[in-house]
């Protein structure tokens, strides 16, 4: 007769906690299946080379590090997986017309290559939130976080009331369109409506771009909902503006800055002699008129992490420890890391003498 094994929680919790993702660290991931979700959008499935699990709130990014024509190239792009579902990681790229990294991915990234990642980051994400009702607002590829907050809301078989708006183009440009379909049909608490802003003869529902008075009608709740969006610039702009019409309260607020439609416009460049010191590196660099700290220290040859360079996404942030800078962002950074110090390198420009935690 065979021994009967019992495993408690002391025993279960140390080999689950062996097995996790070590976080913001750089890890290897393999590629293990590649899902055509529109013309121009694919979902790119990663597993652990060491079977280890990932581990992750919903709504945070991953930095991929990739090598392409021989250059170090790194990009942000959200989880759309959920954190319940922790043996895999996905992310969901657009194709962009003329984007490097999108269409190499598209072209290049197939089942059984390994890339590196790194992260989670973000602080975009529903933890530490209160919240009874909620509101997710997304355009175009920005619905890949907000999914990862449906899906992890669904498998736990949350009880909160959602409601969902998409924003797209066309019919066949809604994402996960299906996937939409079947949760607000499973889920009495899960209403899902999907918006087109071109005129499509297949196309039944609300057609244009939101306003004031669309949201409205379709939450007449609205004011008693904790929102959380994402999507692209301009998109972004023209939904904070309604809900400010509206009167939701920014405490309801949050957003994901997902691409911008340029980067940032500088201030003129100071004619103040600037420099650079990189304490730990123990470098001093003087600075070009109008150079960021993030060319700075390329010049140098101190590692900054980088994705958008758009001061959007947070992850070239760093700790200031003296000196004035001037910084053109896009809402990269919490007011509790702008307090503590913290900067963006990609959109920070030294005026005068500046030190850096680096």
């Amino acid at each position: 007769m065979n021994a009967h094994v019992s495993f408690g929680a002391s025993d279960f919790l140390p080999m689950m906690r062996h097995r996790q993702w070590a976080q913001t660290t750089s890890q290897l991931v393999l590629c293990r299946r590649v899902i055509e979700e529109t013309s121009d959008v694919k979902t790119f499935v990663f597993t652990s080379p060491t079977d280890r699990m990932f581990c992750f709130s919903a709504g945070q990014y991953v930095l991929m590090h990739l090598n392409i024509d021989g250059a170090a190239v790194t990009r942000s792009y959200s989880v759309s997986s959920p954190p319940t579902r922790p043996l895999d990681l996905q992310i969901t790229v657009k194709r962009t017309p003329g984007g490097l990294v999108s269409n190499w991915l598209h072209d290049n990234l197939r089942p059984g290559d390994e890339i590196e990642i790194e992260g989670p980051l973000g602080s975009f994400n529903l933890d530490d939130l209160p919240y009874e009702k909620l509101l997710f607002l997304s355009a175009g590829s920005g619905i890949t976080p907000v999914m990862s907050m449906l899906r992890a809301l669904t498998d736990r078989a949350a009880e909160q009331d959602i409601s969902f708006i998409h924003s797209a183009r066309t019919a066949g440009d809604i994402i996960f369109r299906r996937e939409l379909d079947a949760l607000a049909s499973r889920f009495p608490n899960v209403r899902v409506t999907c918006v087109c802003s071109q005129e499509d003869p297949t196309w039944r529902g609300p057609t244009g771009r939101i306003d004031s008075q669309m949201l409205l009608t379709l939450v007449p709740d609205l004011h008693n909902r904790t929102v959380f969006a994402c999507g692209p610039e301009a998109y972004m702009k023209a939904a904070r503006a309604c809900l400010d019409a509206i009167g939701v309260a920014p405490s309801q607020y949050h957003q994901e800055s997902f691409g911008g439609s340029s980067s940032p416009q500088l201030e003129p460049a100071s004619t103040i002699p600037s420099s650079v010191r990189f304490v730990r590196s123990g470098i001093v660099h003087n600075c070009l008129p109008g150079e960021t700290l993030l060319e700075a220290a390329r010049q140098c040859g101190v590692y900054v992490p980088t994705a958008c360079q758009q001061g959007a996404c947070g992850t070239c942030r760093i700790a200031k420890l003296s000196g004035e800078i001037a910084m053109d962002d896009l809402g990269g950074l919490t007011p509790e890391e702008q307090s503590a110090g913290y900067v963006l390198a990609c959109c920070s420009r030294p005026q005068g003498a500046v030190s850096l935690d680096l």
